[in-house]
């Protein structure tokens, strides 16, 4: 497994090993001879498979694309964030032994266009023993958010771009656009025809974080007065009301799932960078016993039934959904204990691991 410690390694070498696989990890950093400590990785243990999430660890000459296809390794790369900045910069980075499955499946032209053979969508799950672990009784919140605030981001990535009017005006009428219908594009159709692909993503990407940090801080907004707490970065300060409690960023894996459990509503705002696809707390919040209140996403309705979802499909509805939640305990707890049977029962990244190795004995055995 190539590591750098990113999102979801460790609870997918976590379900390799349940599985019985033995895993072992090669660290990325230092960069100077990973390819070297990768091949004699893979000559000193003779692995079946070679496993890295969102491309990490092939380089952009295409070396470690080469040494796989050589020895005919099957490789499974799981993309969890959007594969064209990733494979930007990566054009060698292709191999007919390389598994390419997506968290979002509006991605999966996207990688045809790079030369992936039979990508595929594959939703993100959760780690059950990560959720049960720190319940703590002493936190009790009503109304709950845990969350980037994006302000940094936002900034980093607009900061990449050339300031002026017409960039200014190109970016606010994307923004406004997406945040109407998160499936419109987040490209002005007035880009220069001078900017390269990197500029034209660097704009698209300015556009999703700026788009998402005025959803998430607008929409809270609205809850001011619903005895909210936020959670997250520093970039919340100053722009939510001042009756809105504020916290630190808090541990994924010590502190959060106490979070969950004992926030009587968990919010949760998908970033508009995913025009279908659910993000990691719609699986972790119900793994650790907290009730749910989410923006309706089309893949929501593919992964869970009716009754084991909460939504609301506007930011105007969310007070009034939050209203209705908070006055019905009961109902809360038996979406809770729907919703959190469903994800034990079909998704954990136990279930996403056994999806993997199923589709590479098709393809490879």
């Amino acid at each position: 497994m190539i590591d750098d410690g990113y999102f979801i390694q460790r609870e997918v070498a976590r379900a390799f090993r349940n599985l019985g696989w033995r895993v072992i990890p090669v660290k990325v950093e230092p960069q100077d001879g990973y390819v070297e400590r990768l091949l004699t990785a893979i000559i000193s243990y003779k692995p079946d498979l070679l496993f890295t999430v969102n491309h990490i660890g092939f380089d952009s000459g295409g070396a470690v694309a080469s040494i796989i296809t050589q020895i005919e390794l099957p490789t499974i790369s799981w993309f969890v964030d959007s594969p064209a900045y990733i494979l930007l910069g990566a054009p060698g980075a292709v191999s007919p032994m390389i598994i390419t499955p997506v968290w979002e499946r509006s991605e999966l032209p996207l990688l045809k266009s790079f030369g992936f053979d039979q990508p595929f969508h594959l939703p993100l799950a959760v780690d059950p023993d990560v959720m049960r672990v720190g319940i703590d009784s002493a936190i009790d919140t009503n109304v709950g958010f845990v969350g980037d605030s994006m302000t940094a981001a936002s900034a980093k990535w607009l900061n990449r771009l050339p300031t002026n009017d017409t960039n200014d005006l190109m970016i606010d009428f994307c923004v406004k656009a997406l945040l109407k219908d998160r499936q419109n594009s987040p490209f002005h159709p007035d880009i220069p025809v001078s900017w390269t692909e990197l500029d034209r993503l660097n704009f698209a990407s300015s556009v999703v974080l700026e788009a998402t940090r005025r959803y998430r801080h607008s929409t809270l907004a609205l809850l001011a007065d619903d005895n909210l707490s936020v959670w997250g970065d520093a970039g919340w300060e100053g722009s939510l009301p001042s009756n809105v409690k504020l916290f630190p960023v808090v541990d994924y894996y010590r502190e959060l799932p106490a979070v969950y459990h004992q926030t009587a509503i968990n919010l949760n705002f998908t970033s508009l960078q995913m025009p279908t696809a659910v993000n990691q707390r719609v699986f972790d919040a119900p793994a650790a016993g907290g009730f749910l209140l989410t923006d309706d996403q089309d893949d929501l309705h593919q992964l869970f039934q009716n009754d084991e979802i909460a939504t609301f499909s506007t930011p105007a509805e969310l007070p009034e959904r939050v209203r209705y939640f908070r006055s019905r305990p009961s109902e809360r707890e038996a979406i809770c204990s729907r919703a959190s049977s469903r994800i034990l029962s079909e998704h954990t990244y136990l279930h996403r691991v056994r999806h993997l190795l199923a589709e590479a004995k098709r393809r490879f055995a």
